[in-house]
């Protein structure tokens, strides 16, 4: 981890480093001190948003799968029991209604995973652990 916060080991940030690298170095000429502070300030604007996105994904995948079981567990509660052939439909319904609910809330699972992203922020273990494990 560097002092900006970005992973040197992450082959996202590698590769947009490096695409950074060669833009910039192609469009400055004049002076390496302002070279070096305008990569630093996209590097640590790249980074947030590769965070942003990762939590975002977990963020979103947590709401579909308690969207899911939410369901599953009343047409369970409804049924009684269900056979494997129901299961499999139930399934790709769940999945489909899920998904369409996450998309409708997109804009708001944005916003949140840009909050819970501030907040991780002052708990740099708890934070890796999300971004990395998750």
């Amino acid at each position: 981890m560097s002092k900006i916060g970005v992973d040197d080991r992450d082959s996202l940030i590698k590769a947009m480093q490096n695409d950074l690298d060669r833009v910039l170095t192609k469009e400055s000429g004049d002076s390496d001190l302002q070279f070096t502070k305008i990569r630093r300030a996209m590097m640590v604007v790249l980074a947030e948003s590769v965070q942003t996105q990762r939590l975002y994904f977990v963020v979103r995948s947590v709401l579909m799968s308690l969207i899911s079981a939410l369901i599953y567990f009343v047409v369970v509660l409804y049924f009684g029991t269900i056979d494997a052939v129901q299961a499999a439909f139930i399934g790709v319904f769940v999945f489909i209604v899920a998904l369409v609910v996450s998309r409708l809330f997109d804009k708001q699972i944005v916003i949140v995973s840009r909050k819970i992203i501030n907040y991780l922020s002052k708990y740099h273990r708890i934070r890796t652990f999300v971004l990395k494990r998750l």
